[in-house]
């Protein structure tokens, strides 16, 4: 029987599901016992699943339980329970990570499970070099660009620079689909003495910290302190936000699973349900698949990615924007497995982590995907 050890890092440390909110938690436990339920589904397939001991108390260690995944106890976080793991990892088949890029939580996790003790463990997450490099979204704009893959202008900002942007947050509620501000700045934006931006962390995860902010196109596109473009070399670290101008149309993602070996499966695009209120980004969840329009028009870009991606394993997200001229853009590559898996799984006639893992051959399987339109929200 193939044994195969999940570690969910929000869930497994104690400090971090402290810290964390309600629906920081809820999330985190949604997209853990989607996969591990759908893994442990398989035929001959254990999942044991590292949890804090909050976490395994409460009621995401009872779902678990009751869908027939193992638990174990990592009393003091993941990190130091990889370090001197309580089970043999000769046991395991392979292992997956769930972490976000924020803070290098992820590298520094892959990094602990793709050497050392667990080095001769199949990893069903990319190389840790591949979540730094897109982990980072100055790097990935830089490496999608040299690919000939729109992608949206991207000014790197110190946090000096980028606080005295912050300060110009945009107010009123944002239609992401044409790029309109219901709000008292409304005017200026539409007679073109203005411009709305994002601005966001260059590690960061989801919507967190990203602001929308309303800029005199003049100021958007002078040189100041602090600030540099990023064209065809990585800023240095001190860069640590982005400025990107605001990308209205059809927000989307795309997920791909890679199985070694340059294979790559690319999942159906599905739109992302997302609200921008007072200035602040919130995702809400989405529906797959998205309309065959959306599906045309980023076919070959996707596919066109696919090709360019190094070997690797595990799960990608691809967030874009199919814009209103028609063209699609790519926001970011996400490294790790991404929320919009839920959706997946509801969509899919078999095993979306059958899949990941190689439990299940994709040749035979045909990708059976049904008729009707799924809706997830978190």
């Amino acid at each position: 029987m193939r044994h195969y050890l999940i570690v969910e890092e929000l869930l497994s440390s104690g400090h971090l599901w402290r810290v964390s909110n309600v629906s920081l938690r809820e999330e985190a436990a949604v997209m853990l016992q989607a996969v591990a339920g759908d893994l442990v589904s398989v035929p001959g397939v254990r999942v044991s699943v590292l949890l804090s001991a909050e976490a395994l108390a409460g009621s995401v260690g009872c779902r678990l339980r009751a869908a027939g995944v193992e638990l174990l106890l990592a009393a003091d976080g993941a990190e130091e329970w990889l370090r001197s793991p309580s089970v043999n990892p000769a046991q395991f088949t392979a292992t997956l990570a769930i972490a976000p890029e924020t803070a290098g939580l992820l590298v520094q996790r892959l990094q602990q499970l793709q050497s050392a003790a667990w080095s001769g463990v199949t990893s069903l997450n990319v190389p840790w070099r591949q979540a730094a490099l897109f982990g980072d979204k100055a790097a990935t704009a830089v490496w999608l660009q040299a690919r000939g893959l729109a992608t949206p202008a991207t000014l790197a900002l110190t946090a000096a620079a980028a606080e005295r942007l912050a300060a110009f947050r945009a107010s009123g509620r944002l239609d992401l689909r044409t790029g309109l501000l219901n709000s008292d700045a409304w005017g200026t934006v539409q007679s073109g003495e203005t411009s709305l931006y994002v601005l966001k962390p260059r590690d960061g995860c989801g919507c967190g910290d990203v602001q929308l902010v309303c800029l005199a196109r003049d100021e958007a596109a002078a040189p100041s302190a602090g600030v540099v473009q990023v064209v065809d070399e990585v800023p240095g670290a001190e860069y640590l936000w982005l400025l990107q101008p605001l990308q209205p149309g059809l927000h989307c993602s795309a997920g791909l699973i890679g199985r070694g070996e340059g294979l790559a499966v690319l999942l159906p695009a599905g739109e992302q349900v997302v609200e921008c209120q007072s200035g602040r980004f919130r995702y809400l969840g989405g529906s797959l698949p998205a309309a065959w329009s959306v599906q045309e028009a980023a076919g070959e870009m996707l596919r066109k990615l696919a090709a360019a991606m190094p070997d690797f394993r595990g799960w990608l997200g691809v967030d874009f924007v199919c814009g209103v001229d028609g063209e699609p853009r790519i926001v970011e590559i996400n490294p790790r497995l991404c929320t919009s898996y839920v959706g997946y799984r509801q969509l899919a006639r078999f095993s979306l982590a059958g899949v990941m893992s190689g439990e299940i051959a994709v040749d035979d399987l045909g990708l059976a995907w049904r008729a009707e339109r799924v809706d997830f929200r978190v």
